[in-house]
């Protein structure tokens, strides 16, 4: 059975002993990403599913758009320095800390804070925009005949294979402008076998809403919450299966 709290950002939903966190703004799921950590006193992989990369550098746009309207000639130096004094002031173990600075942080800087802070020690983002090369983290690229799908058949045609975490603990994070059409969810068991184990053997799961982002790129007449349901209600089915060793 899946309960859901009142609906407030963020929102916990629960299913015996797992648990989801929603968010409307994705880069709030860092709060979430930072609870577990102080609970567990541990860093994790991260596995997203998003239509965009959210690969880009912490504070990023607010210490380029700072720099730029003080000395466009050193921006690049600027915009380090900028980042630096904002990660500073950030405890890692203080939640209310990063409350402080949520409104520096766009909705695509959320993974590399993350990765600065200790929380995350490594993700693997598939998403359907680019596939970054970066010195850290591993960018899966899905081809657009895969867009939305959770089937075996994007994982494997990205290469993603669950060997690649090991025995890491990790956390699943799903955008919802990921998923363009109902058919997303339409799905037999045997068809999604690779995001069941993943559902199954992930620490925390969290679910941004994306809503302007959704709205967007949605192909079918459905709404944010149609789809939010959805995917709720998948992982719900997929909880009550017996749990994946994986």
């Amino acid at each position: 059975m899946v309960r859901a709290s009142n609906n407030i950002n963020p929102k916990c939903v629960n299913s015996g002993d797992k648990k989801i966190v929603v968010v409307d703004d994705h880069q709030y799921a860092l709060l979430a990403w930072a609870k577990l950590f102080q609970k567990t006193q541990k860093s994790c992989a991260l596995v997203s599913i998003d239509y965009h990369p959210d690969t880009n550098p912490p504070f990023w746009l607010y210490a380029y758009q700072k720099a730029m309207a003080i000395d466009p000639e050193r921006e690049v130096s600027l915009v380090s320095i900028f980042q630096q004094k904002i990660l500073a002031s950030i405890d890692a173990a203080d939640i209310k800390s990063i409350e402080l600075v949520m409104e520096k942080m766009r909705n695509d800087e959320q993974i590399n804070t993350a990765m600065s802070l200790g929380y995350l020690k490594n993700y693997h983002m598939i998403n359907c925009m680019e596939k970054h090369q970066y010195e850290t983290g591993h960018h899966y690229l899905v081809e657009k005949e895969n867009f939305g799908s959770l089937g075996d058949n994007m994982f494997k045609e990205i290469k993603f294979s669950l060997d690649t975490l090991g025995e890491e603990a990790y956390i699943l994070d799903i955008d919802l402008d990921y998923f363009s059409a109902l058919k997303n969810f339409q799905y037999q068991s045997e068809q999604i076998t690779v995001f069941k184990k993943l559902v199954q053997g992930a620490s925390l799961i969290t679910i941004a809403r994306s809503a302007t982002y959704f709205d967007y790129l949605k192909e079918d007449d459905f709404s944010i919450e149609e789809c939010e349901d959805k995917l709720i209600t998948l992982i719900g089915k997929i909880f009550s299966q017996a749990p994946n060793n994986r």
